[in-house]
């Protein structure tokens, strides 16, 4: 199995402890080697002299990613042709690495070890947004004693779209403070989601909720059927007051009608997280309107998500070694 030698450390043990006969095959830009040290191939997966390479299963660890060796670390598995499954860090595969490697045949799972930050870190951006606290900061530092009334959640109507394991951990943060959740999905809603919301729609349904909600979190896939599902028509369905959130893919959103949108004599606020050009540009109006609060993709970058994923990881690979199909499979 091939991992970074970055993460090889502090998975030894728990790697051991699996029934299995793979050789960890640890990957660095200095070439891949044994866990005793020894190379037995060049960083981009070409064997040195009679050394035998050959992984059937990959992890995309989120260091790998952060180092920015992603690519290089997925040529270096598809080189022998050899490799059977890779788990990703990551809930979204849309990135042309995972595609490569969805073309080249490898069985691929996304991983839903972001998925609680994520949620989290939603929850907080609209409570950021209820709160004022943009105001609330510029105050402080000139200086400004104002006594600011501020928006509750309670009694507040959520549009959740993309109702599955990040919207409901959405709806199961926003519930708890009062707010009347509305969980909006591709199929008809199963007996999980029903418990997890107030109402559910499909995405068919979406427009006559759109009037209605105080809060708009988009939590649904990039497909052919999201990518700009946000568009002119959709934002002018819309309450003047919106707290209209992104945690799912930039390109969801129209982002030029979205800054129309913005420019309209409207109180909203659209709470960003990803954008449909990442790093989002110096120059993008959306950095410095005052109707933007924006993250920079760090929804899922939370404390607990190496771990999480560490975990995820260790839990698939025993599934595949003992001969099953690891879960969050991505359809190529």
């Amino acid at each position: 199995m091939l991992l970074p030698a970055d993460d090889y450390a502090h998975l030894a043990d728990r790697l051991a402890a699996l029934d299995h006969d793979l050789t960890p095959l640890l990957w660095s830009r200095d070439g891949i080697t044994l866990p005793d040290g020894s190379q037995i191939a060049g960083a981009d997966g070409m064997p040195t002299g009679d050394a035998t390479y050959a992984p059937v299963a990959a992890w995309v660890s989120i260091g790998l990613l952060f180092g920015g060796n992603l690519a290089a670390f997925v040529d270096a598995a598809l080189a022998p042709g050899t490799l059977r499954w890779t788990q990703a860090c990551l809930a979204g595969t849309d990135a042309p690495p995972f595609q490569q490697l969805l073309s080249a045949g490898v069985q691929l799972s996304r991983s839903d070890a972001p998925n609680d930050a994520t949620a989290e870190h939603t929850m907080s951006l609209v409570l950021h947004t209820f709160h004022g606290w943009e105001g609330r900061i510029d105050r402080r530092r000139a200086g400004e004693w104002l006594q600011v009334p501020w928006r509750e959640v309670r009694g507040s109507r959520w549009l959740v779209i993309g109702f599955g394991s990040i919207g409901r951990k959405v709806a199961a943060l926003a519930r708890p403070f009062g707010a009347v959740v509305v969980g909006a999905r591709r199929s008809v809603a199963g007996a999980t989601d029903l418990e997890a919301a107030d109402a559910m729609v499909t995405m068919e349904g979406i427009a006559e909720e759109l009037p209605l909600a105080d809060v708009v979190v988009l939590a649904c896939p990039l497909t052919d059927e999201t990518r700009g599902l946000v568009d002119a028509e959709f934002l002018s369905a819309l309450r003047d007051d919106v707290v209209l959130v992104n945690v799912s893919r930039g390109a969801v959103i129209d982002t030029d009608d979205l800054l129309v949108w913005l420019d309209g004599d409207r109180a909203a606020t659209a709470v960003l997280d990803v954008f449909d050009a990442e790093p989002l540009p110096e120059g993008s109006p959306l950095w410095k309107h005052p109707n933007v609060v924006m993250t920079t993709h760090i929804g899922g970058a939370g404390s607990g998500m190496a771990s999480r994923n560490d975990d995820l990881f260790i839990d698939q690979l025993a599934t595949f070694l003992a001969g099953g199909t690891p879960r969050l499979g991505v359809q190529g």
